[in-house]
């Protein structure tokens, strides 16, 4: 067994148990994540590779790494009015350190915005290998309905048809069982059916089908978003400190984009 060692522990007054990891080994040079030597993987493996071995605890195929890498993408931002990123943009409008502004839009992930993929997961795990996908969506969203839960990954109050999931299901289709993609649409149906209207897939959905493709631990899914959006916050803490004047009223209800790239409306690619 290797030692992990993190100093001489010079002053210590007491000296706790040993205890062990299976994640990393720091040596005098070098530092190895589940095997790995992070000098060897720089400039070779990419970000998505290394962060499936860290979570799984085996080397990723390319493909694998490709599918995070995806989910990464899907999540990585969904604009200046999601809850994350008021929260964020207002404590940033404080001038607090940036790394608060981050931490505070975290913070405001939940039940109903960003910590609701590991449930997703949590729900597909129990999926059964055989039998009647629409009498086993009616049954889990009584469930869900019954412990007062909306179900994860299911509808959005901003899109009716949400791209990002449907990309993300066809990029994740080649790993996945198919069952998982079929059980999530089955899943809409019945929401949509209920809801007497039509309701889509939404990204935690997808996300749901794609890291069960990767075979992660459902407790990595809402990690994955976090990761992922992150980014995204990074973004908006950065815009609001260099850009907006500090302390101002943010409107929640609306924001002006002045960027590139998007169409005008009614002119969206189908």
């Amino acid at each position: 067994m290797t030692k992990v060692h993190q100093g001489d522990g010079a002053g210590q007054t007491a000296r706790s148990a040993e205890w062990s990891t299976a994640i990393t080994a720091t040596t005098d040079q070098r530092v190895f994540v589940r095997g790995l030597a992070l000098d060897e993987a720089i400039g070779r493996d990419p970000f998505p590779a290394v962060l499936l071995r860290l979570w799984r605890g085996d080397a990723p195929t390319e493909e694998e790494a490709a599918l995070l890498g995806s989910c990464l993408v899907a999540a990585i931002d969904h604009g200046p009015l999601a809850p994350s990123a008021i929260a964020a943009r207002t404590i940033a409008s404080t001038r607090a350190a940036p790394m608060s502004a981050l931490a505070g839009g975290i913070l405001a992930f939940g039940e109903l915005h960003g910590a609701v993929v590991s449930r997703a997961m949590a729900i597909l795990a129990e999926l059964p290998a055989q039998g009647s996908l629409e009498t086993w969506a009616e049954e889990t969203f009584a469930a869900e309905r019954a412990a007062g839960r909306r179900l994860p990954g299911i509808g959005h109050r901003w899109h009716a048809h949400d791209l990002r999931a449907e990309r993300l299901l066809q990029v994740a289709a080649p790993l996945s069982d198919g069952r998982h993609i079929e059980a999530v649409r089955a899943l809409a149906e019945v929401v949509g059916h209920h809801a007497g209207r039509q309701v889509a897939v939404n990204v935690d959905g997808a996300l749901a089908v794609a890291l069960t493709a990767l075979r992660l631990d459902p407790e990595y899914g809402d990690f994955a978003f976090a990761v992922a959006r992150s980014f995204g916050l990074a973004a908006h803490i950065v815009e609001e400190r260099t850009r907006e004047r500090p302390m101002r009223m943010i409107d929640p209800t609306v924001a002006a984009y002045d960027g590139i790239g998007v169409p005008e409306p009614g002119k969206e690619a189908t």
